[in-house]
């Protein structure tokens, strides 16, 4: 029998918010909207094909403030529809960024 667990400190929350990506493996940006967030990190998807272990420039646009980190993806897998979904964990958000996204988050949660 398998019995998954989360590994997760933080809850994520269903919610899109429009994201600009940047790989460190190529110039393009890519924009896209998370599947869903959290404090440590978000779940997008591309037509990109993404790997394990590499590193991203986020820029999420948060409805009052922009909030710029990098990332690494945990996990990659691609879809039935042909997109690549993947988790990302935020690396060094500034503790005002936290703020932010903690309040968007909380904001989600109640609405």
């Amino acid at each position: 029998m398998y019995i998954e667990t989360e590994r997760r400190r933080y809850e994520r929350v269903e919610e899109p918010v429009c994201t600009w990506l940047s790989f460190r493996t190529d110039s393009a940006a890519y924009g896209t909207l998370t599947v869903d967030v959290g404090m440590e990190g978000a779940r997008f998807e591309t037509h990109r094909r993404v790997a394990v272990g590499e590193h991203t420039l986020i820029n999420l646009q948060l409805p009052s403030s922009s909030i710029e980190c990098k990332g690494r993806v945990c996990w990659a897998c691609r879809g039935e529809d042909g997109l690549f979904s993947f988790g990302v964990r935020f690396l060094d958000l500034r503790e005002v960024e936290r703020d932010w996204l903690g309040r968007h988050l909380n904001q989600c949660v109640l609405a």
